[in-house]
């Protein structure tokens, strides 16, 4: 059981300081980003910076949630892996072995004792290695579902700068310099044949522009379509000019929100 019962916590304190080191850097650098916005409208240039800084910090916790995805695939080979040894202990419980050792003598079989301790041993080895199997999965996906909730959080956090942008985009004149922001063909990925980056788990993504946001400071967001050409999932729209922060997005909602 030792064996195995130390895997979770060598993961979980890996991720628990990744995690922790994570969310203080943004709360950090958020409430920074957040100040400039306290009195009066920023310059253009502070509203560039701000998205940089936003796009940055997305990226960040869109790496750090890649990395709890990664958890799922060896929580279903655990789970695989029970399943296997469940049965192994099914099976040998099955074994039909007589209860009792009966003589040569008097006509019947007898089974050495040696075989009826192996199987004991092998019984009690088979059940601890399944305690401890079960111990990992409980615990690596309570892990999973923590740094999940903790990735969300911070993403809607990050989302609020989105609002205060949009409305010094409104309302100041000095925010054209937005649209110099690097920012590639809108539905890349919907026409044509999409690059690997624009397929993930089935399913098609695209970046739109939304036909709502300012026309000087436009904002976009990710969709995804699935196989029929429907659209399953629209990721939060953002002025954010970095089309890979806004398809990381939408494949982290796919990972939690889509089978």
């Amino acid at each position: 059981m030792a064996a195995y019962s130390s895997i979770a916590g060598t993961i979980a304190n890996q991720i628990g300081t990744l995690q922790g080191n994570l969310t203080s850097q943004v709360e950090s650098q958020l409430l920074t980003a957040l100040s400039k916005f306290q009195n009066a409208c920023p310059s253009s240039q502070d509203l560039q910076n701000t998205i940089k800084l936003k796009n940055n910090l997305t990226t960040a916790v869109n790496s750090f949630s890649r990395r709890i995805s990664s958890l799922n695939s060896f929580v279903n080979t655990l789970n695989g892996t029970i399943i296997g040894v469940t049965a192994a202990i099914t099976v040998i419980k099955n074994i039909p072995i007589p209860t009792a050792i009966i003589p040569p003598m008097t006509g019947g079989i007898g089974i050495p004792i040696n075989i009826l301790t192996r199987y004991s041993d092998t019984l009690i080895q088979l059940n601890k290695t399944l305690d401890g199997l079960e111990a990992d999965s409980k615990a690596l996906s309570s892990l999973i579902s923590g740094a999940t909730s903790t990735v969300q959080g911070l993403l809607d956090r990050l989302s609020t700068l989105d609002s205060l942008i949009e409305e010094c985009s409104r309302t100041s004149p000095d925010i054209a310099a937005l649209t110099a922001l690097a920012q590639p063909p809108a539905n890349t990925g919907s026409e044509g044949t999409p690059d690997a980056n624009y397929l993930y788990k089935g399913y098609t993504l695209s970046i739109i522009q939304d036909p709502n946001s300012p026309k000087i400071a436009p904002k976009r967001y990710a969709i995804a379509k699935d196989k029929e050409g429907i659209t399953v999932m629209i990721g939060e729209s953002s002025f954010s000019a970095n089309t890979q922060v806004l398809l990381d997005e939408i494949k982290f909602r796919i990972d939690n929100q889509l089978p």
